[in-house]
């Protein structure tokens, strides 16, 4: 009579296990699948609307985030390409996210460049070191070839940026910082 209760009580240890893998494998599944629609959703920058031609519509909340990753560069730096691949491109959209206290290296692009600093105060740092505070609303446009950093403050940093030939990226020594 022993055996019974046995192999019942094994048999609801089995199901439970079994449910228990189910559950665990179609919670992990639906995940993946919401980050991937989340990535993929209508009016993303990987899914953009577009009413007609060269028009492209992008709801910012909606944006896919890849590294920013490039040898001599902290990680941390993000970037959404809205038009233009940083690979591939002709000329690039993008927008970039720095975490608070980030420092971009002092760097130059054989492209001209447009910034519109969206959020987050950041500092400025110039060629000959002069270092400028400028509050999370700034306009910066460059011809190429200026070499120069860029520091997020205590907040992280969204902009906009836009290179008008292909993206390439020089790096140099930070400069001495000037009083």
């Amino acid at each position: 009579m022993n055996s019974v209760p046995s192999k019942t009580k094994q048999g609801l240890i089995r199901l439970t296990q079994a449910f228990i893998a189910v559950s665990v494998a179609l919670f992990l599944m639906l995940t993946t699948v919401s980050v991937a629609m989340a990535q993929n959703e209508p009016a993303s920058n990987k899914q953009p609307l577009s009413f007609g031609p060269d028009q492209t519509i992008i709801d910012l909340n909606r944006l896919s985030w890849e590294p920013l990753d490039f040898e001599g560069v902290t990680p941390g730096a993000e970037i959404a390409a809205l038009r233009g691949d940083l690979q591939n491109a002709e000329s690039l959209e993008a927008v970039v996210r720095f975490p608070a206290n980030y420092t971009f290296p002092n760097h130059s692009h054989t492209s001209d460049e447009l910034y519109l600093w969206i959020e987050g105060d950041l500092t400025y740092i110039a060629e000959d070191g002069t270092a400028t505070d400028l509050s999370g609303q700034s306009f910066i446009s460059l011809p190429g070839g200026v070499p120069h950093a860029l520091v997020c403050g205590d907040e992280p940093c969204l902009f906009y940026l836009r290179y008008s030939r292909p993206f390439d990226l020089v790096l140099y020594p930070m400069p001495e910082l000037k009083n």
